[in-house]
């Protein structure tokens, strides 16, 4: 009709009297209920979201607070000596926290010290795959080896804890680790390994007089007691006032034959500490050796021939004493025991054990201290080491070649 306009969107006629096209008005209003709808839906799931957020924080908040609680109550499992339990407390704490790397550690602890090994292991390793390096670890995997008798495990995994990653870093801890270490080593009677194993720490210790005395025992225990000897020597020059550094250079020094030192050493322990049984008895044994022994070229020939007649004496003794103890009659003729040839062999060298042959032969000294090494041997074999004198002529036989 004349006089309609239609509407530039939709080009329908828009009626006389109207100022917009109703078709047109009718989907914006369709289309503005639309656009409502999505703002309320989302706004709505905005909403549940953010109760779903909470809710999951919460929930895993909770959860880190019950892990929390049962690695606490785990830890005091273990301070009052029940791992059993603490094991329980730790994978309670694992079942709320998930795989919290600390509490796996903590379980594996637990298990170790209930004697679970093959678990504690297994947990372990799972944390060793992703942490070779962590030292806490490989030190466990080392206490798992050393309960498995596993020494190899034991020196590879305590070289990893020794070398790894530790929260302190701390050089003191990985001294301690070496240490720990060699004593083990020790105990185990692997002295070719635990002597690489010393030479390590004695380079990585510090000039501490205390630290010092503590390897050179360390190396006493070894059996290398000249490198024992030289430790404590160490030790005394950085601190003179240690009488245990005193006591183990006199025993070192005893160990290695050398009785004029071990003497001057162990009287300095004694000195500083004269309860030290041991040093007592170490000094009383090296004067023994000093005052008998007749291989001694700063003593006259007088007092030599002197102490091979005191060393027969002493071994005669001691023969008669020790076959008494076994009901051994040697006054049986033609005894063939070992004790009857030894008393046999006795007999026939008692009469030239004087001051005039002795002199006379020089050689009769030889064959006298040979017989009396002998004696010494089997009495010491048959009743058990001696004290005093007759100790003292086993050492000097030892030092002297006295075991033909």
């Amino acid at each position: 009709m004349e006089g309609d306009r239609r509407c530039e969107k939709c080009g329908q006629v828009i009626p006389r009297g109207t100022e917009e096209c109703p078709n047109c008005a009718t989907l914006q209003r369709l289309n503005l209920r639309r656009e409502t709808i999505l703002l309320i839906c989302l706004g709505l799931l905005a909403v549940l979201f953010g109760i779903t957020g909470f809710a999951v924080t919460l929930y895993h908040n909770r959860e880190r607070a019950l892990g929390g609680h049962w690695y606490t109550r785990g830890e005091e499992s273990l301070q009052h000596g029940n791992p059993e339990a603490a094991v329980l407390d730790f994978r309670t704490a694992l079942f709320h926290a998930g795989d919290n790397p600390v509490y796996q550690l903590r379980l594996a602890q637990a298990l170790v010290d209930s004697n679970r090994l093959a678990e504690a292991r297994s947990y372990l390793l799972r944390l060793w795959e992703t942490h070779p390096a962590d030292g806490e670890v490989n030190l466990e995997l080392a206490r798992v080896a050393m309960r498995e008798g596993n020494i190899p495990e034991v020196i590879d995994y305590d070289h990893n804890a020794i070398d790894g990653v530790w929260q302190n870093n701390s050089e003191e801890l990985r001294r301690r680790l070496r240490q720990q270490l060699c004593e083990y080593l020790i105990e185990k009677g692997r002295r070719t390994e635990a002597l690489a194993e010393l030479m390590a720490l004695s380079s990585q210790t510090p000039d501490n007089a205390q630290l010092r005395a503590q390897v050179a025992g360390l190396f006493l225990k070894a059996q290398d007691y000249d490198i024992a000897l030289g430790e404590f020597r160490r030790s005394l020059r950085l601190d003179h006032r240690q009488p245990e550094a005193w006591a183990g250079a006199g025993e070192a020094a005893f160990q290695m034959g050398n009785y004029r030192a071990a003497r001057k050493y162990l009287s300095r322990a004694l000195s500083q500490n004269p309860r030290d049984k041991d040093a007592a008895q170490f000094l009383n044994t090296a004067n023994w050796v000093l005052q008998m022994d007749p291989f001694d070229r700063r003593v006259p020939a007088a007092e030599r021939r002197r102490r091979v007649m005191a060393a027969f004496e002493a071994a005669a003794n001691r023969l008669t004493t020790c076959a008494a103890s076994h009901g051994e009659n040697l006054q049986a003729p033609n005894s063939q025991t070992d004790f009857g040839k030894a008393y046999a062999s006795e007999l026939k060298m008692k009469p030239y054990v004087r001051e005039h042959s002795l002199r006379r032969d020089p050689d009769l000294m030889d064959s006298t201290m040979s017989l009396v090494f002998q004696i010494e041997r089997l009495t010491a074999a048959a009743c058990g080491t001696p004290q005093g004198p007759n100790l003292a002529l086993l050492l000097i036989g030892s030092k002297n070649g006295g075991a033909d």
